[in-house]
């Protein structure tokens, strides 16, 4: 019977029905996937919400990184300042020092010159003294028959020593002419890193007219002037020609070294005032720099990993960065007039000869082959000269040992 009916039914009412359906059917559809959108709207904004924080947290790091850096530049900024002015405080300090103790010293000169006069007089009266005492004596011999003691030579007073006084002048001399030409070095190339921002201080020269005399002239102005001789006194023989090993032992005794600016050590001869750079030593250090640096070639030359040529060839760098920063120190102590060459190998040896090693230890590279090559042919022509010249050698030792007695 329900067949019937649903037979029956209206082709209308049928259509309807299914028309209701699909609406509804439709309805359901389109919001479901309004909902899906609507839902993946929601993830992506939360995920974009996200990734603006993680961003926004990053540049905020990176903002409070350049407020610290900014505030370490500005503390080393203050500090640098405030190092260099007591870097200046300080310098002008030395030189207030310098004119202090070049006063002192003038003081000191006269005060030994007013003590010398005193010597003087007092050698005065003690003569007259004497002779008063020797009439004393004779008359009261003759007119008495009285034998009296009087003054005699051995209660001559004692004269004072002055060389040690004198030696400390000479020695305050030599500290500020040594601490004055090391003062005024210049700084080597700028291998150092932050080597080029610092500026480093001038250091004048001392004024012409302020010097501290040497010890001869202070010894000559207190020295009384010679007396004429009533005959001339007979030539001293002859001395016999020292040997070579006592030269050689005398000119050791006179041996000072010094490093030069943690690159080795110079050696010279020093005896008073005078000092004579020991040129064989320097030959010597040459030496040794060449033989190391042969030695790093042969195995830069073998090495396939470049990282190991990188440190060869630094090292290589670092010993010709050490010989030329000796040859540098003893330049210009020569040109302060702190150390002399020896005169007996000037034709050799001279400053323009270390100047034209200089310049190439300043402008070649060592781990270039061919500009070590270079360097080493130069150095060993000019010690090839240098050795000629010695010949005999004791000649050489005898000539190094007048010149630093010379004054």
């Amino acid at each position: 019977m329900g067949q019937e009916r649903d037979v029956l039914k209206d082709p209308s009412e049928v259509i309807q029905e299914i028309e209701t359906q699909l609406d509804r059917l439709l309805e359901r559809k389109v919001g479901d996937i309004e909902r899906e959108l609507s839902a993946r709207i929601d993830r992506e904004r939360e995920e974009a919400k996200r990734r603006r924080e993680e961003v926004e947290r990053e540049f905020l790091k990176e903002r409070e990184a350049l407020a610290d850096y900014r505030t370490v530049v500005r503390a080393a900024d203050e500090e640098r300042a405030a190092l260099l002015d007591e870097a200046h405080r300080r310098f002008d300090r030395v030189l207030q020092l310098q004119s202090e103790i070049e006063g002192l010293a003038k003081a000191t000169v006269e005060e030994i010159r007013k003590v010398t006069e005193l010597q003087e007089r007092m050698e005065s009266l003690r003569s007259r003294t004497a002779e008063r005492a020797g009439f004393l004596k004779t008359d009261l011999r003759e007119r008495f028959g009285i034998v009296a003691d009087v003054l005699g030579e051995s209660e001559r007073p004692a004269g004072l020593d002055l060389d040690g006084e004198l030696d400390k002048l000479r020695k305050i001399k030599e500290l500020l002419a040594v601490e004055s030409a090391a003062a005024g070095l210049g700084g080597t190339r700028a291998a150092a890193s932050g080597a080029e921002a610092f500026t480093p201080l001038e250091v004048p020269e001392p004024p012409a007219e302020v010097r501290i005399p040497e010890i001869r002239d202070l010894v000559a102005e207190m020295s009384p002037e010679p007396q004429p001789a009533s005959a001339a006194a007979p030539a001293p023989p002859e001395a016999p020609e020292e040997s070579e090993e006592t030269l050689a032992a005398a000119l050791e005794s006179w041996r000072r070294t010094e490093p030069a600016n943690g690159c080795g050590e110079i050696h010279y001869f020093q005896k008073d005032a005078r000092m004579l750079v020991d040129a064989e030593s320097l030959f010597s250090s040459v030496d040794k720099t060449v033989e190391e640096a042969d030695r790093l070639s042969v195995r830069l030359a073998r090495t396939e990993s470049p990282k190991d040529q990188f440190f060869i060839k630094q090292e290589l760098i670092n010993w010709q960065e050490g010989l030329r920063a000796l040859f540098l120190r003893v330049i210009k102590m020569i040109e302060k007039r702190v150390w002399e060459l020896p005169d007996y190998t000037a034709d050799v040896l001279s400053v323009p000869s270390l100047r034209g090693l200089l310049e190439r230890l300043s402008m070649e590279n060592w781990s270039n082959p061919e500009e070590f090559a270079s360097f080493r042919s130069a150095a060993e022509g000019l010690k090839k000269a240098f050795l000629a010249r010695l010949s005999p050698r004791a000649d050489y030792l005898r000539a190094l040992k007048k010149e630093l007695e010379s004054r």
